[in-house]
């Protein structure tokens, strides 16, 4: 009996050590440790009673309910994430988001192309990029009232997307927000936002509206380009600066008022803007970048402001129905390629305050019968007049002292040209194939210097070339002028 009641006290005390080790050696559950609960992956944080919704190994499919608290090991934890990409390209067809949710991660829905319609609970205050970039059929989507900022690419690709009522607290749009929305018809920006993303609406083909607050401040670069249905725009008067690419390609932009506060317009901003017939370029405007205006074939008349002072690159080049051109006298140089192209401008008057023109400025300007050059220009430019078919009447001014490569090419309906004393030396194919060219009139007594093809074959043999004296051109060292055919000294 006694040996009885030893075996039960070391049973007891052996128990009792045990319960001892599991009261002070619990089950851990590590932070890495995952679970799948109705159909959705969770990751757990212990420390912090926090789980949050991870990428599953199985496709998503079907309703997606994510409740605010999931038991596991008897623990409660409160939903307060969805990881970025957790539901990327999968077949969910609708999400009711928990409400303690406060950060959503980038790509969280990416591609969830059988998602048509979401609502972001008022509790998310951290959001990832690309949220629902490329979710074909997303058709309505809520957005809480707090929401700061849109981040970049969230509606990207979006193309069943047609109207996005943006909460008043919004501040930023980000850049791509709304990229390849197709369908998106209208956008009004509540008077809170400041900044609009680079190419936020790019690609919008079915916007017709947009309403810009007064507050706005900054309009990234392509941010409407190829918004091929948006026929007019009021930039607010709180912009100073139009960024390049802004409204690149809108071919059927009509009218574009812009305000007296901008100061800049960059590189290509209304390029491609083939509808766009006529805009008032405000005198507070001083700096525009190359090509802002190029293919802009609709366009019949521009006035460069007095604030102006260089006419840049390309700036109306392939403009095929600019037919006046009113340049300011605050305008110092002239860009090449800057008119080329301009099939129907009939005449130019280059103020003297331009003092530099560099290459191709007018040429292929089919139409262009009169120019007056600036009196302070050193140098044609090649190819400044190539291409200029219509052109009979053009003078060059003392002050110019060299002729470049083809200033002249292809002028066909050039009857006389006079070269003042000033100028010292002609370029290549100057004259090539402008085969009306009858009389040539030199003022210097000693003969410019020239290359064996300025003047072709053609004028060679049919035009008259006057000189102040016989001798020094045909005593001339290269023998390049006697040449001529028919050389006469002039009275």
């Amino acid at each position: 009996m006694k040996k009885m009641r030893n075996i039960v006290a070391a049973l007891l005390c052996l128990c009792a050590l045990s319960v001892g080790v599991s009261a002070q050696n619990p089950k851990k559950v590590k932070p890495s440790d995952k679970a799948t609960i109705d159909g959705v992956t969770y990751m757990f944080t212990p420390k912090m009673l926090e789980a949050k919704v991870i990428r599953s190994e199985t496709v998503y499919e079907g309703d997606i309910l994510l409740p605010d608290t999931v038991r596991q090991d008897s623990l409660l934890y409160t939903v307060v994430e969805i990881e970025g990409r957790a539901f990327y390209k999968s077949n969910i067809t609708s999400v009711t988001i928990a409400s303690t949710i406060r950060k959503i991660g980038s790509g969280a829905f990416e591609e969830c192309n059988s998602l048509e319609a979401i609502s972001i609970p008022v509790n998310v205050v951290d959001w990832g990029t690309g949220l629902f970039a490329n979710c074909k059929n997303l058709e309505d989507v809520y957005l809480p009232e707090n929401m700061k900022e849109l981040p970049n690419d969230t509606f990207e690709g979006c193309s069943a997307l047609q109207t996005v009522d943006l909460p008043s607290s919004i501040t930023h749009i980000g850049s791509d927000a709304f990229e390849g929305c197709t369908n998106l018809k209208k956008i009004s920006l509540p008077n809170s936002v400041v900044e609009i993303g680079k190419d936020a609406f790019k690609e919008c083909a079915s916007l017709t509206e947009v309403s810009l607050p007064n507050g706005l401040k900054t309009i990234a670069s392509g941010a409407f380009e190829r918004c091929v249905s948006l026929k007019s725009i009021e930039l607010p008067k709180s912009l100073t600066k139009i960024e390049s690419d802004l409204f690149k390609s809108c071919s059927n932009l009509q009218e574009v008022t812009i305000p007296n506060s901008v100061k800049t317009i960059g590189s290509e901003a209304f390029e491609g803007c083939a509808d766009l017939r006529g805009i008032v370029l405000p005198s507070s405007i001083s700096g525009v970048g190359s090509s802002v205006f190029r293919d802009c074939s609709s366009l019949e008349r521009i006035e460069i402001p007095t604030g102006l002072s260089k006419l840049s690159a390309n700036m109306f080049q392939g403009c095929s129905n600019l037919q006046e051109v009113k340049i300011a006298f605050s305008v110092k140089s002239i860009g090449n390629d800057a008119f080329k192209g301009c099939a129907r401008l009939d005449s130019v008057y280059i103020p003297n305050s331009v003092k530099n023109m560099d290459s191709s400025v007018f040429e292929d300007c089919a139409n262009l019968r009169v120019v007056q050059l600036s009196n302070s220009v050193k140098v044609l430019p090649a190819k400044l007049f190539r291409g200029c078919t219509n052109l009979d009447n053009v003078v060059i001014p003392n002050s110019v002292g060299d002729i470049k490569d083809d200033v002249f090419r292809g002028c066909s309906s050039l009857t006389s040209i006079t070269i003042p004393v000033s100028v010292k030396k002609m370029g290549n194919d100057v004259f090539k194939d402008c085969d009306s060219l009858s009389e040539i009139v030199m003022r210097s007594a000693t003969p410019p210097k020239i290359s064996s093809d300025t003047f072709d074959k053609n004028v060679l043999r049919n035009a008259t070339l006057y000189v102040p004296t016989l001798l020094s051109y045909q005593g001339e060292k290269e023998k390049r002028w006697v040449k001529f055919a028919n050389m006469v000294a002039r009275r």
